[in-house]
């Protein structure tokens, strides 16, 4: 580079790194290039510049991880809802077949899970190279996809399961470079990019299965994959992300922090990590009452999934197969609307989170009944926006009831091992739904055999809910209500 561009190039640069970083450089080089240093340089002006690693990605960490979960999210939202298809032209033609799948899936996340969790906390993997990981093993998932056969499919979701920790490193990540004050912010945006990505991902992928090529979706998804690694590499630098605990701004509690950093580390070392972790979400009633209501809501909107039939919308509404990438962006556009307008007004209205559960609860299993009307418009005009404000007041109020009951200390623990007790729940659902197959009357002309009718479906459905909304109202609501009185009784005694 001829020397006359180098202050273009120092101007340039001066963009994308600080004012103080800019002003060094600078210095530099005028005093380089003086007219009476020009001869004692010779050709070492010639020489590459010491720019400052930050200048080529002085981009912060609080926007370059929601930009890496937005596309990787994206990339997984083209294909996911097109799964089923997938799996049908790799020759999986039986409802058991499928469901064997999803357990394969299940149980390879808890085992990622907590081997990841095992390898970082001993600080033997760094965090970015699981996400390296995450991102690579995903890109060569989907190109199994691509590939094709029963073997590719099988080898491929197992591979998925095992490596797909995106979400819960870059959260771990983003709590490492933000403070207490400005956390929520941030979190709220790496929830909202996970969001946008799956109100136009299942639409982009329908679109590519329609008009391009049926493996169009996975091909692109590969190569969103590809690009997240280039991303990850260069804007993921230094050693800011290893910390085990939040950044704080206090010097004192952060020196607190380094001692027991080094003493988790002896723990993790000792292997006693993951089970101190399952504890932690049963240390007091309250929490094991909010826990165990989780896991309640999880195993049933999985039990009675009906994005998870073969062909439970191609026969209720007489669709194509690649329309539910169409009704997944429909569905996730009215979840972010709830989350956006309806929330707090709703929360405020229904008497807090335990009541607005319970209620949301006993409306969802009502709801559901309602779709054995068959209409598509009535599906989507009455029924999504009530669906779709339930799950998410449900989803909202457990989340938000885990960190007021969970220890303060303990809060990333509880977190944690919540996610993989979600995950063991998630392993047994196949295995229940097969069973309940054999039970009710198939439907003969559904694209994979062994898939109950949908008339049954529903009302099996709105049967799960019933007793759900049973049993979450007697976690939430009279367990903690004799705890109170207990509490007041003992304060008057």
């Amino acid at each position: 580079m001829s020397p006359y561009a180098r202050p273009l190039m120092d101007r340039i640069g001066s963009f994308f790194y600080s004012s103080e970083d800019s002003t060094d450089i600078d210095k530099q080089r005028a005093k380089q290039h003086t007219p009476a240093n020009h001869d004692k340089l010779g050709k070492s002006h010639l020489q590459k510049p010491k720019f400052p690693r930050s200048w080529r990605r002085k981009i912060p960490p609080t926007v370059s991880l929601p930009l890496l979960v937005l596309l990787d999210m994206l990339a997984v939202s083209l294909v996911v809802p097109l799964l089923f298809q997938y799996y049908q032209t790799a020759g999986v033609t039986r409802a058991h077949e499928r469901e064997l799948l999803s357990a394969l899936f299940s149980a390879s996340q808890i085992i990622g899970g907590l081997l990841v969790g095992a390898l970082t906390d001993a600080k033997l993997v760094r965090r970015k190279s699981i996400l390296f990981l995450s991102f690579g093993g995903s890109a060569l998932s989907y190109a199994l996809i691509v590939y094709g056969g029963l073997p590719a499919l099988i080898f491929s979701r197992v591979l998925v399961g095992l490596v797909k920790h995106t979400m819960t490193v870059a959260t771990t990540m983003l709590s490492n470079c933000t403070t207490k004050d400005t956390r929520a912010k941030h979190m709220g945006r790496l929830t909202a990019s996970s969001t946008a990505a799956w109100i136009v991902g299942p639409s982009i992928g329908a679109l590519a299965y329609q008009y391009v090529d049926e493996r169009a979706p996975a091909l692109f998804a590969c190569a969103i994959f590809a690009t997240n690694m280039v991303l990850a590499a260069v804007l993921l630098e230094g050693d800011t992300f290893e910390s085990s605990h939040p950044k704080n701004d206090n010097p004192d509690e952060q020196s607190d922090h380094t001692n027991v950093e080094h003493d988790e580390k002896k723990k993790a070392v000792g292997g006693n990590t993951i089970f101190n972790r399952l504890k932690s979400c049963f240390t007091s009633k309250a929490l094991s009452s909010v826990v165990l209501t989780q896991l309640v809501v999880t195993w049933v909107s999985k039990a009675t999934s009906f994005s998870q039939l073969g062909s439970f919308y191609e026969d209720m509404y007489d669709l194509p197969s690649y329309h539910r990438g169409y009704i997944s962006s429909f569905q996730q556009l009215l979840h972010f609307a709830a989350q956006a307008t309806l929330v707090g007004p709703v929360m405020q209205q229904l008497g807090g989170e335990r009541r607005t559960t319970c209620l949301c609860t006993a409306v969802l299993s009502v709801a559901v009944l309602f779709k054995a009307q068959g209409s598509l418009w009535f599906f989507l005009i009455a029924l999504c926006p009530v669906l779709a404000l339930c799950s998410t007041m449900i989803h909202l109020s457990l989340q938000t009831l885990v960190t007021h009951v969970a220890p303060s200390e303990s809060i990333f623990s509880v977190l944690a091992a919540l996610d993989v007790l979600q995950n063991a729940v998630s392993v047994s659902v196949p295995f229940y739904r097969t069973i309940l197959f054999r039970l009710l009357s198939a439907d003969n002309s559904a694209a994979m055999q062994g898939d109950p009718d949908p008339m049954s479906w529903i009302v099996t459905s709105a049967m799960h809910w019933a007793v759900a909304t049973v049993a979450i109202t007697y976690l939430l609501l009279w367990n903690e209500g004799m705890r109170t009185e207990n509490i007041q009784h003992k304060k008057r005694g």
